[in-house]
């Protein structure tokens, strides 16, 4: 096998693949927690973050309101959304339920936004009553053993929860790299904003993927501290390899971030256009999902496979992945 011919099924796959996509009957259901404000600045600022992403979580991506569940202080205003108070027990019976219901190829995505505290499992968030900790939540996402998760916690001091709660087909966010940075965090503050506005989607496919959002957030957390000559008390953290370590600039090639690549919230908006509008595409957009699939884990085992193995294993997944993807391109009509 020619090297310049490997080169050009790379250049091809590069020039012709969108992000990969979700399996387009793969729902997601998303729960949001917003803790106790403890004073009304606070409250109003949790508030408003809780209620801006499930208005995106609806309007920007489609998702019905019965897929979406916020739990926060009842004295903020409410939306159609709001669930009820952000109590362990409202939360664990919501989780639960979701669980029992939720197919096997779905998603669930949970998010925490308030003030963070404690240490390793003891790390938890501040609600209204006994507080939820690292070790509940590990044993709450346990009731989803086939469904692809993601945990995003946008407290302070929320690093210490990555290695309880990670695991296969997870993506584990924090907004601070150990439960030393206690400091009020401004990374949950830019999370949401990527997820409500268009700055973070980076190569302009129409979607934010996890990682985007990620990658994003961190970029303007830093500019933030930088912007004010102040000294940076947060670094958040990614973690989606299975292994409890984390990286706080993933690449999404390989290691962390892989996963969080290809984790979109509603499947993309193309994939949900050719759920609705043509079923030819929805075929080429799963098959070409798998495709994606087997290339990301070829580039995961690289380091233990021999050069000549390696390349004779991604060129064919190459070609065919681009092969796919134009077929998609001209059944669509783009250039």
């Amino acid at each position: 096998m020619s090297r310049a011919r490997f080169a050009s099924a790379v250049v091809a796959a590069a020039c012709l693949l969108p992000c990969a996509i979700r399996p387009l009957h793969s729902q997601t259901t998303v729960v949001i927690v917003s803790g106790l404000g403890g004073e009304p600045g606070f409250s109003t600022e949790f508030a408003s973050e809780a209620r801006g992403l499930a208005s995106a979580l609806h309007g920007r991506f489609g998702m019905a309101d019965s897929s979406i569940f916020w739990f926060g202080e009842d004295s903020v205003a409410r939306s159609p959304r709001f669930r009820g108070q952000s109590t362990k027990a409202n939360v664990e019976r919501a989780i639960l339920d979701i669980a029992k219901r939720a197919a096997p190829s779905s998603q669930f995505v949970l998010v925490l936004i308030g003030h963070g505290s404690g240490e390793g499992p003891q790390t938890r968030i501040s609600i209204p009553g006994p507080d939820l900790d690292a070790t509940d939540f590990a044993r709450l996402l346990a009731a989803f053993p086939t469904q692809r998760i993601a945990f995003i916690n946008l407290t302070s001091a929320s690093g210490d929860m990555i290695p309880t709660v990670a695991g296969a087909n997870r993506v584990i966010i924090t907004a601070t790299k150990t439960a030393l940075e206690r400091n009020e965090s401004h990374f949950g503050r830019f999370f949401v904003e990527a997820l409500t506005k268009d700055g973070a989607d980076t190569d302009k496919d129409g979607r934010v993927s996890l990682l985007e959002a990620f990658r994003y957030a961190a970029l303007e957390t830093k500019r933030f501290y930088d912007t004010g000559g102040l000294l940076q008390t947060e670094h958040a953290q990614l973690s989606d390899d299975g292994t409890g370590a984390a990286s706080g600039a993933p690449t999404g090639r390989t290691g962390d971030g892989a996963l969080a690549r290809r984790f979109f919230l509603d499947g993309g908006k193309v994939a949900t256009l050719a759920s609705t509008a043509d079923p030819r595409l929805a075929s080429l957009y799963s098959e070409e999902f798998a495709l994606q699939e087997q290339v990301d884990s070829l580039r995961a085992k690289k380091a233990q496979m021999s050069a000549d193995a390696y390349d004779a294993a991604l060129e064919p997944a190459l070609i065919a992945l681009a092969r796919k993807a134009r077929e998609i391109r001209v059944l669509e009509g783009r250039q």
